[in-house]
């Protein structure tokens, strides 16, 4: 089969997603009962869904499974204290709650990240830049750790850092399983963690930062990669990926409620964002005229959409399966069948997007909603693309 230079780099995703464990916010194996609001959940219209289940919990404030399905919500919407207190009542309401005890498990994680023990930062005042060393088909920028020079792609569908196998052992950073992680065309390999002493990038340096440690090989031409960079670091700052200067900008996330004032004043795109697990940020875009909820994974290097078969029917997308092609993904070699779509997030549309659907295995199969795909690279490529965890809005400035 011919090698593509649409490579697949997609889904770094970690412990929390493990073989054996619950699937990043899928309900484990004893589902609590139904409730108004969970048709819309499942369809991914969080923003619909969320006053149903406050009303639910308020006109029944003994329900632990309502409490359950707000404190979800609140982690969503990155409001990590909130969830954890409600998560913490709706289990003594309802002990054993499949939704409240996840919750409670993925927020306690998360805040754990900005505790006193991880992500020590030390950085100079103001943003820092960091040029990337190369910007197509990914994002690459130079980090140093435990004294070596080291190339890392830039990829939101990551956790907090990944390391090569061979350059974390080179490192002699010790290694602790972590199980099977999914990723590309829902394929699987074994993951390892481990904690980084301390990374230095641009002039910050953070100590303590955890990292996941994968066998498969990263891949880009001419380019060679030691690691990746993911939502988890970036999430420690006001993050841009600014493609239209060639830089990666890390500003105190203080600064955030300035650049939102700014941002709203030059009439920038801002689009809400609901952080899911550890690190999967989803948003409402199309693919085409379809409607749906998308993942922001910005490491499918050379395109700029991936979608499973319902989302491309919904869009009126044919693909000729006989016209399939080979990538590399996080688990290794991947197959998948090119096709050509438009998609819009807020106010941004961007038409022609090369796109991969993956016939063997869709990797947001696993969610407890319907995710209609994710949009990538390419649809970025010609703006300055921010993530605000403050105000929880992804925002595009065009070149």
């Amino acid at each position: 089969m011919p090698q593509s230079s649409l490579k697949l780099i997609l889904l770094f995703t970690g412990s929390i997603a493990l073989m054996g464990q619950a699937q990043p916010g899928s309900p484990p194996p004893s589902a609590s009962p139904s409730l108004p609001g969970d048709d819309l959940f499942a369809q991914g219209r969080f923003d619909e869904a969320t006053p149903v289940y406050e009303q639910a919990a308020a006109a029944a404030p003994n329900s632990g499974q309502a409490l359950a399905r707000v404190a979800r919500m609140r982690l969503y919407e990155g409001r990590e204290d909130e969830a954890i207190e409600l998560a913490r009542k709706a289990l003594a309401l309802a002990p054993g709650d499949p939704i409240a005890t996840t919750t409670l498990r993925v927020a306690t994680e998360r805040q754990r990240n900005f505790g006193a023990d991880l992500y020590q930062i030390e950085a100079p005042a103001g943003a820092i830049s960091v040029p990337f060393v190369i910007t197509d088909p990914l994002p690459v920028v130079r980090v140093k750790i435990g004294g070596r020079e080291a190339q890392f792609l830039i990829d939101t569908g990551g956790p907090d850092i990944v390391l090569r196998r061979p350059f974390a052992e080179a490192l002699g950073l010790p290694l602790t399983d972590a199980g099977m992680g999914i990723f590309a065309g829902g394929r699987q390999a074994q993951v390892q963690r481990t904690v980084v002493p301390e990374l230095e990038i641009g002039g910050v340096r953070i100590r303590n930062v955890p990292a996941g440690v994968n066998a498969a090989s990263l891949q880009l031409p001419g380019v060679a990669l030691d690691g990746v960079i993911g939502t988890g670091l970036l999430m420690h700052f006001l993050s841009t990926i600014d493609y239209c200067q060639g830089q990666l900008v890390l500003a105190p996330r203080s600064s955030a409620s300035e650049f939102g004032k700014r941002a709203a004043a030059t009439g920038a795109n801002s689009v809400p964002f609901w952080l899911v697990g550890d690190h999967f940020m989803f948003a409402r875009g199309k693919l085409n005229q379809a409607d749906g909820l998308f993942l922001i994974d910005t490491g499918l290097a050379g395109g700029g959409l991936a979608a499973p078969k319902a989302t491309l029917e919904a869009a009126g997308v044919t693909v000729d399966e006989s016209n399939t092609l080979t990538g590399q993904g996080g688990g290794g070699a991947v197959q998948f069948v090119p096709f050509t779509a438009a998609a819009t997030l807020g106010n941004l549309t961007r038409a022609d997007l090369r796109g991969a659907y993956m016939a063997s295995g869709n990797p947001l199969a696993g969610f407890p909603f319907v995710s209609s795909g994710i949009i990538s690279h390419s649809f970025f490529r010609d703006s300055r693309l921010t993530f605000d965890f403050d105000a929880m809005k992804l925002v595009t400035e065009s070149c």
